[in-house]
This record gives structure tokens, sequence and C-alpha cells, in this order.
């Protein structure tokens, strides 16, 4: 069976407000202070000579703040409408490399253990957890020996994420973009199941200090 047709959802969502459908009702500033937060949760892991790589980038919300840092990103995302706002965002740094993906492409691009970190923020939330599973396998495929996977989860049992599933028991038509949200044992056992030992996991913002999880994970 064919994945959903991310690309044609995002690149909707992107040609209206590109900004909005990476974070909802942000304002510039704190996109921007988001992308400085979430990039500093990368350096805790990626020295200066690291090589990492963005799974689902946006309009390059971290990357801006990442690139600096490290040795060289490589950014992907399935929306081209995206990647082309992400290239005009980052053009001043030769570091970087974009990558547009088909809906069922994955990471199969990139060779075995080319990468020190693999991160992925606000974006495995918005595909079937399969894809997300499947993402998350390659990136244990693409981790050099000791290298370290970060992403984040909606979770599912904070106020902000609980009618999630409710909210899309009614309509027909899905979006293909839609949040799906987990629990902390949900994302344990999953990335136990896919060979991964985490170092740090944490719940984060929200109204009870709970709506986000995030987690760093290491291939056993």
């Amino acid at each position: 069976m064919s994945p959903p047709d991310y690309k044609a959802a995002w690149d909707a969502a992107a040609r209206v407000d590109a900004q909005d459908a990476v974070l909802t009702l942000s304002s510039r500033d704190y996109f921007e202070w988001t992308g400085q937060r979430d990039a500093d949760r990368v350096r805790k892991f990626a020295g200066r000579e690291a090589i990492v790589l963005s799974i689902g980038c946006g309009i390059g919300r971290v990357e801006s703040f990442l690139a600096p840092q490290v040795r060289q990103v490589w950014a992907l995302d399935v929306s081209a409408a995206m990647i082309e706002q992400a290239r005009q965002r980052l053009a001043a740094f030769s570091n970087v490399h974009l990558k547009e993906v088909g809906n069922a492409d994955f990471l199969d691009f990139f060779e075995p253990q080319m990468f020190d970190v693999v991160y992925s923020f606000l974006m495995l939330q918005h595909l079937e957890k399969e894809d997300a599973a499947r993402y998350m396998r390659d990136a244990h495929r693409v981790l050099k020996s000791g290298g370290v996977f970060l992403a984040q989860f909606p979770n599912y049992l904070a106020p902000e994420y609980s009618r999630v599933l409710l909210d899309d028991v009614g309509p027909t038509q899905r979006s293909p973009a839609r949040v799906r949200a987990y629990t902390e044992s949900e994302v344990r056992h999953s990335l136990h199941l896919l060979n991964f030992e985490i170092r740090d996991l944490s719940l984060e913002w929200g109204k009870e200090g709970n709506a986000e999880i995030y987690v760093a994970a290491q291939p056993r």
C-alpha cells in the first residue's frame, strides 16, 4: 500500500502560509525562537565536525541556526514548495544540502552510517504511524556507530492533544497532514522495537508541562 499523498497536502499548505503550516499560530519571533531552541537540542550531540540529517526540514526553521555550528546539514522534505522557501532562507550556507523526497522515498537516498545525528521535529506527528516507524528504522540505518536520533512527538495524554483522535472520527476525507499523537509508553516501545536505546526522554511545554515528548536515542 502506498503512503498518503503527503506531498500534495504540504505543497498546498506551504503556498498558503508555510510558517503557519510548520508551527500553527506562531508569531515570527516565536517561530525563530523555537528554531534556535531546537537547534540547541541538536548541538548537545553534534560537534563542529558533525554531519547531520533533518527529516522534514520545512522552510529551514532549525537549520538556519544549526548550519553555522556543524560541518554539514542534509535537510529533506516531501514538499517542493517548502524546499524552495528553505532554499531562500538558507542561501547563505554552503554546507546545507536540501533534497525533495517522494511520499515513499523515506531515506533510501542515503548510504548506511552517513550521519552523526538524525533529527526530526514537528514532522513525524504528521505521518501515518507506520510511515513514521519507517523513517525511524531508516534513521537507525544511516546513523554512524555512536550516533544519535532526536525526535519530538505530541503527547496524546496532554490536554492539547487529548482530542485529536476524536476530532477526526467524523470526516470521511481526513487530511494526510493531520496530527497523530503518541503516548510516552508508545514512543519508548517503538524505539525499543526499532533497536534504539533511549538516552534521554522529557515531557515539555503546554498547560501541564507535558504537551511534547522529546527523545534522544542511539542504535543498539
